[in-house]
């Protein structure tokens, strides 16, 4: 099952690749660099999946845009992104062998036998996030270096989420009036993937000089159900949006 599995995803990958090239090769032919951005953005999730309760994350990136017409234009957009999450029982429900089946029976045992003993547990979990699209977009100047931009794109995400037990442990001596303190993490194994989005969005451009603009984006992104594909099973939100400034160069 696993194999055929991983078959119909390469084959998906494939195809998605195929229209993708089959789309945008017209364009390539007749396109020129019209401008290059660099962005900050602050993402936050909207429906969340996995009992997740907050997730959102500051990062920036890259964009790279060619003009096909005097309005139409296309990009490639990449950048990372870290990701606060805040999911219930994260550290029970992660799935982690070591610290469900033997390691947290050995805390409880630990301090079952020794009274003086005490641990605060705690965890954290953080999620790495690298988002690659296409995009296009249809640029109108509103009024004199003002212009509007509706996009379209798509791509593919890249994630790791990490998960780590926060451990305070507290041994006291009576006898001395004395508490010794000290704190370490326990990290799990990572969970990865590369779920496909869908992206809608709107910017305001705003041009400085001749070559130097500056951009404000708002985006929404829809993730793909791709169950048992693609490492949706883990991924943790449907959709999210994303506020984006941007310094931009044109050529």
């Amino acid at each position: 099952m696993a194999m055929r599995i991983t078959h119909r995803t390469n084959i998906l990958r494939k195809n998605i690749l195929i229209v993708l090239g089959m789309f945008l090769f017209p364009f390539v032919l007749q396109a020129q660099l019209h401008s290059i951005t660099a962005f900050s953005e602050y993402s936050s999730t909207l429906s969340k999946r996995l009992d997740v309760k907050n997730a959102d994350a500051v990062g920036g990136g890259v964009d790279i845009i060619y003009s096909v017409t005097e309005n139409i234009t296309f990009g490639l957009r990449t950048g990372y992104y870290l990701y606060s999450i805040s999911q219930t029982d994260q550290l029970n429900r992660w799935g982690w062998k070591f610290w469900n089946d033997r390691y947290f029976n050995k805390i409880q045992a630990d301090m079952r036998a020794d009274p003086s003993l005490s641990a605060v547990i705690g965890s954290v979990q953080k999620m790495d996030f690298i988002p690659v699209s296409l995009h296009c977009n249809y640029s109108f100047e509103v009024v004199e270096d003002v212009t509007i931009v509706p996009t379209l794109g798509a791509g593919v995400a890249f994630y790791k989420r990490r998960l780590f037990a926060d451990e305070t442990w507290t041994k006291v001596f009576p006898a001395a009036a004395y508490s010794f303190t000290y704190n370490f993490r326990n990290f799990a194994p990572d969970k990865k993937g590369n779920p496909i989005f869908g992206s809608a969005g709107v910017a305001v451009r705003y041009k400085i000089f001749s070559s130097v603009g500056i951009s404000s984006t708002f985006n929404y992104t829809q993730y793909l159900e791709t169950k048992n594909s693609f490492g949706y099973n883990e991924f943790i939100f449907e959709n999210e949006y994303g506020v984006r400034i941007g310094l931009e160069f044109f050529y």
